[in-house]
């Protein structure tokens, strides 16, 4: 056999041990594949509250719904993602390449302890601070700001006043509009622009009518919007708690709003010291009130248990003694009221505070 026939020999083997090669990978391709029904079945993400189920969708939409902290499913718009993601556990929405969930329905505060990686879920507030509190060194996490929001070893100091609050009269415009006029204070003081008849146009309403039926009250509820005329004291009207100002607020101020209601107030003195204003409910008489100064009304959402002298203000520091407040109802700032008076008023209206994180 001469050179050139080892030559074309060599090349046929090479040949025919490719061919060998790529029947192989042929067959077991074949062999592995599985249907598409059942490839799909395997991506399923299964929601146990309401046994939806979720098929994984592969395409990159602008609106990314996350389960869990995993994708699974893109829209184009930012209401299909909404919407779908309302209807699972623990979701969230956030834009394709951003960095902020746009919408979120998952524990909201974590809290890490132990100085490690561990970390407890807590859609509240004041159960993550009792946590922090019962494990020293803890942090807070809030999803939504995606920041670090408190913790339990910081040094808080016996008095702090937050300088240069703006001071927002509530009338002669707004004469049921405590509310928002604080809102407006604490939005301004951070450098938005909300002007307060602005979010009194904005604030949600409920627009329940009146009916007294023999001393039995039926009317709106304050947990749900505003209740009653916020311009005019002289027509029918009460206020508004803190979900709705929340809410607005968030309009605004995006992820930097924290809504702290039901925690200690001493808890929120970390808050103060880090110059951050705190909206709150109290009443006019800055103390605790005596049990007939409230009434009982029935409203579309069940019963609730009210005052005609609640009020909101903005609380700008403390000290030993005293509160020191910014009151939609006084041309002077920097008010201060006795400590444990002001307190019993703001537990007796159900510990309600939105601040805005620095």
């Amino acid at each position: 056999m001469n050179k050139t026939d080892r030559r074309i020999l060599f090349f046929l083997l090479i040949l025919f041990l490719c061919t060998v090669i790529f029947i192989v990978c042929l067959i077991y391709k074949i062999v592995t594949v599985k249907p598409i029904s059942q490839t799909h079945n395997e991506d399923i993400v299964q929601n146990k509250d309401e046994g939806r189920q979720l098929i994984i969708d592969q395409y990159s939409g602008e609106y990314e719904v996350y389960q869990n902290d995993f994708i699974v499913k893109s829209f184009m718009t930012y209401n299909e993602a909404v919407e779908f993601a309302a209807g699972l556990k623990n979701a969230s929405v956030k834009k394709f390449g951003g960095n902020q969930w746009l919408w979120d329905n998952t524990a909201q505060f974590n809290v890490y302890y132990e100085n490690s990686d561990n970390f407890k879920d807590f859609s509240d507030f004041s159960e993550a601070v009792k946590f922090c509190r019962q494990n020293l060194g803890s942090d807070i996490f809030y999803r939504k700001s995606n920041k670090f929001i408190w913790n339990s070893y910081e040094e808080i100091k016996k008095s702090f006043i937050i300088k240069n609050v703006p001071s927002i009269l509530q009338y002669p415009e707004l004469a049921r509009g405590c509310e928002v006029t604080s809102a407006a204070m604490l939005l301004n003081f951070f450098g938005f622009n909300a002007d307060k008849m602005q979010l009194a146009e904005e604030i949600e309403k409920d627009t329940t009518e009146y009916v007294n039926n023999n001393g039995n009250i039926f009317y709106g509820n304050p947990n749900t919007g505003f209740v009653g005329d916020i311009y005019s004291s002289a027509k029918k009207g009460l206020g508004v708690y803190h979900k709705p100002v929340y809410r607005l607020m968030y309009k605004y101020a995006g992820n930097r709003v924290i809504d702290v209601t039901g925690c200690n107030f001493e808890d929120l003195y970390y808050f103060i010291n880090k110059s951050s204003p705190v909206w709150v409910i109290v009443n006019t008489k800055y103390n605790r009130l005596p049990e007939y100064s409230f009434e009982m009304w029935d409203t579309p959402d069940g019963r609730i248990k009210i005052t005609y002298s609640e009020h909101s203000v903005l609380v700008v520091g403390y000290d030993e003694n005293y509160i020191y407040i910014n009151d939609p109802l006084s041309k002077s700032p920097y008010l201060k009221k006795k400590k444990s008076d002001f307190i019993n008023a703001w537990q007796q209206m159900g510990s309600q505070a939105i601040t805005i994180y620095p």
